[in-house]
């Protein structure tokens, strides 16, 4: 059973420090961009996990990453830490390498795994989607740096933080109709799109193929090489009904992912 290195209380579930000496040490958690310079430039440079969405065939989009402000505090997890810099910068070898999408879903995760994304990344673990598939999957955020806290505490930091360029960016990604794509948003998502079309004069084609108020949860738009399927946030209590329909209809449109 592991002890607290802090005030050496015995602890369950493999964390690595109490949540009282956590709450010590961080304060109350204010969102915010993520405290670590390293992991914020490796972000930047590759502002998107797993595959590079120009080549993805599955892209789910998302607000921010979010991380626990602890995983660059070398006194607690500096190992872990290891593995989250590895994943940013090769996501599609993390998957084959561990069996895993995500650092998250890592039996040594040392943090609490009801925060901080990791119930986003379970839930999308249930899709049974495999690391041979990892080639064709991309998570895309509308941030292009990652972030502490709760997204949904500062709406308006979390607008100060967007980046045109990179919006920019997403945007030529939904319009390429090079190869098929299946790509998946959720309605917490196309509130802040609709901002963003508003305040930065982005996504204006793609709001004219979905419409202002999609089906939730189905397909908004197919015209045979683009399907974008408006679902749930994975962050959200989803149910295995959704799980099995959205990967029926994942199957269904790109059959390699079977």
């Amino acid at each position: 059973m592991p002890i607290c290195p802090n005030c050496r209380r015995r602890m369950p579930n493999k964390i690595i420090i109490c949540m009282d000496c956590f709450r010590q040490m961080v304060g109350q958690i204010n969102y915010q961009r993520h405290p670590s310079p390293e992991l914020v430039t490796l972000f930047q440079d590759n502002p998107y996990q797993g595959q590079n969405p120009n080549r993805a065939n599955l892209i789910i989009l998302g607000t921010d990453a979010n991380y626990s402000p602890m995983i660059c505090n070398h006194r607690f997890s500096s190992l872990f830490f290891k593995r989250i810099l590895d994943y940013h910068s090769n996501g599609i070898g993390f998957w084959e390498q561990t069996g895993v999408h995500h650092p998250f879903l890592l039996q040594e995760y040392p943090f609490d795994r009801r925060k901080d994304g990791v119930k986003y990344h379970t839930n999308f673990r249930k899709l049974q989607l495999r690391s041979e598939h990892a080639q064709y999957i991309s998570f895309v955020e509308l941030l292009d740096i990652p972030t502490i806290g709760n997204t949904g505490e500062d709406r308006t930091l979390f607008r100060n933080y967007l980046n045109q360029a990179h919006l920019e960016g997403i945007e030529n990604i939904i319009a390429d109709d090079a190869r098929r794509r299946f790509i998946l948003i959720n309605q917490t998502l196309i509130s802040e799109l609709q901002y963003i079309r508003n305040h930065f004069g982005c996504f204006n084609s793609l709001f004219e193929n979905i419409g202002e108020a999609p089906p939730l949860p189905g397909i908004a738009f197919n015209d045979g090489t683009t399907l974008i399927y408006n679902g749930y946030s994975f962050s959200h209590s989803i149910t295995d009904e959704y799980i099995a329909n959205l990967r029926r209809e994942i199957i269904q449109f790109l059959p390699e992912l079977a």
